[in-house]
């Protein structure tokens, strides 16, 4: 069996969240992320179903780099002590000609060159 985690690569980043509609973004912090969805902590509790955007900035080189704003959908929330984990499961497809920042971010966490 392939041993994936000699070749993972992990995305340092930070994310904000906030209610469809809504004016306040949440400070989150990134668990996980795949074309599908986004894991995150958050001192801030979002029902579950409730639609929010997403915005994510990741660490290149000693920059952070702002990556688009997405849509979603909280699936599952956790309460975790003073935090929460949830699940927001995105609402649009990652793909090069919808989200290429995001995109190419996933390709090389995956370590491909799909970008």
């Amino acid at each position: 069996m392939e041993n994936r985690r000699l070749r993972r690569r992990h995305l340092i980043g930070a994310v904000k969240v906030k209610l469809s509609g809504a004016g306040t973004w949440i400070d989150a912090t990134l668990m996980n992320i795949n074309r599908g969805g986004i894991g995150l902590y958050s001192t801030e509790r979002i029902k579950k179903g409730q639609k929010v955007d997403i915005r994510i900035s990741y660490l290149e080189g000693t920059k952070m780099r702002d990556v688009e704003q997405i849509p979603g959908k909280v699936r599952w929330v956790q309460p975790i002590g003073t935090h929460v984990a949830m699940g927001v499961m995105f609402e649009a497809s990652v793909t090069k000609k919808t989200f290429p920042i995001l995109n190419g971010c996933l390709a090389y966490a995956a370590g491909t060159t799909d970008k």
